[in-house]
């Protein structure tokens, strides 16, 4: 799907380049403006595919989801409140792909909160995880 859009919106920008010299009343500027418009509707449709991938996909959609606490905490100047959502991550969920994003986020919220030994102790503890389910 995400490719079909992609070469549709090429094939319409190439066709409109070729025929953009031809056309009368085309100056640089109007072509620059053409390509700009070309190259937002591209980003937008690239914006959309991947939000789309993330909502379709619960791990990735709960890692932006912890992701985006994190920031809503930050902004607030609360930053270390979110340590406290990502320990309910780790109680609650057995997905080892969101258990990992969520001991680094934890890792790097602690460390960054002046809590070192604590950002150690859980990043130590998802390795130890990792390693065991590498066995």
């Amino acid at each position: 799907m995400y490719s079909v859009r992609i070469f549709a919106i090429s094939l319409t920008a190439a066709m409109l380049l070729v025929a953009a010299p031809q056309a009368r009343a085309q100056s640089p500027d109007d072509l620059a403006l053409m390509q700009t418009f070309l190259a937002i509707m591209t980003d937008y449709f690239e914006i959309i595919e991947s939000s789309h991938d993330i909502a379709s996909n619960p791990e990735k959609a709960a890692i932006l989801q912890m992701t985006k606490i994190q920031e809503v905490y930050e902004e607030r100047g609360e930053k270390a409140r979110s340590t406290v959502v990502l320990k309910e991550v780790l109680e609650e969920s057995r997905n080892q792909t969101i258990r990992n994003a969520a001991y680094m986020l934890l890792g790097d919220t602690l460390k960054e909160t002046g809590r070192a030994d604590e950002a150690l102790e859980m990043l130590r503890q998802g390795l130890d995880e990792n390693i065991k389910a590498a066995q």
